[in-house]
């Protein structure tokens, strides 16, 4: 699975596309684009080269956080769907010592989201656990969206620096 999203990023990444046609829409488009990309967990949708293309199509800084935002709130979205299956009870995660710790972590406000943070900050599978313990532990929907949001906005961030560094 790892090989195929390697793949379908650079594939994507090397496509000649000019996003700059697009206009404004660009961002809402990224925002969407992450949104359905974080939802799904078995389809790889390549997020990555998208944003790292926009970026570097703009020499604009405003713009580049804009992207971050944009991204970092269609992130929170589509993680949403995996908060809401732990708020349903569900046994979705296996019995695993990272489930554990994680779990361990959701039970006081801040530790929750400190965990989330880091947790969704890297490019990484495991935050879906992440976001399920959230949602089966009750932490409010508030917290979960605000840490996620910021972890999501300084992996944007990050992946915007590469692309404008690639450019």
């Amino acid at each position: 699975m790892l090989v195929l999203m390697g793949v379908v990023n650079l594939g994507f990444y090397y496509l000649p596309f000019d996003y700059t046609g697009l206009g404004d829409y660009a961002v809402a488009g990224v925002f969407v684009l992450t949104a359905i990309a974080t939802a799904t967990i078995v389809v790889p949708v390549p997020y990555i080269p998208v944003v790292m293309h926009l970026a570097q199509q703009t020499d604009r800084p405003l713009d580049w956080v804009l992207i971050a935002v944009a991204a970092g709130l269609g992130s929170v979205v589509g993680e949403t769907s995996g908060y809401l299956v732990g708020r349903a009870g569900s046994a979705a995660v296996a019995d695993t010592r990272l489930a554990r710790w994680v779990a361990g972590q959701m039970i006081h406000p801040l530790r929750s989201m400190v965990t989330l943070f880091a947790l969704s900050a890297p490019p990484n599978p495991l935050f879906d656990i992440a976001g399920i313990a959230a949602g089966a532990f009750q932490v409010p929907y508030w917290r979960f969206a605000v840490a996620v949001w910021a972890g999501r906005c300084a992996r944007m961030a990050g992946i915007i620096a590469v692309g404008v560094w690639l450019q």
